[in-house]
C-alpha cells in the first residue's frame, strides 16, 4: 500500500513538473519568435547578438502598440491598452524579456493582476 501511495506522488511530481516547465516556457518571448522560423538576426540584427532587441525591431513585425492593443482586445484586462500604455512611452522590453520569463510590470501596483482571454458568453 505504501509503495502505491509513493508510486502515486512520484507519478503527480513528474507530471507537476512537465507542465510547470511548458508553462514556463511558453513565456519566453524568444521561443515563440523561433517556433514561428525566426531566426536570431530577425529581431537582434546579427546571429550571434550581445544585446537586447531595439524597441524598433519590435515595431518591424509588430506595428504599434495600438496594433497589438488590437490583438489582445478579448482579454479582461488588455495589457496594451491600459491608463500606463496609454499615458508613457513604456518599451516592450519592459514586460517581454526576450531570453527570460516575461514579467508584467502592472504587478508592482496591481499584485496578481492576470491577462487572461474572456469567458464565453453561455447563450
Amino acid at each position: 500500500m505504501i509503495k502505491r501511495v509513493i508510486c502515486f506522488f512520484a507519478l503527480v511530481a513528474v507530471l507537476w513538473a512537465g507542465t510547470a516547465i511548458t508553462q514556463e516556457k511558453k513565456l519566453f518571448t524568444a521561443d515563440r519568435h523561433k517556433e514561428r522560423g525566426l531566426t536570431c538576426a530577425a529581431c537582434h540584427k546579427e546571429e550571434q547578438p550581445k544585446t537586447a532587441a531595439s524597441e524598433g525591431a519590435c515595431l518591424t513585425c509588430h506595428n504599434s502598440i495600438e496594433a497589438i492593443a488590437e490583438r489582445t482586445k478579448d482579454f479582461e484586462r488588455n495589457p496594451h491598452k491600459n491608463h500606463v500604455t496609454d499615458s508613457s512611452d513604456i518599451a516592450c522590453t519592459a514586460c517581454h524579456q526576450g531570453h527570460k520569463a516575461n514579467i508584467s510590470l502592472c504587478d508592482q501596483c496591481h499584485a496578481g493582476l492576470k491577462f487572461e482571454k474572456k469567458q464565453a458568453e453561455a447563450k
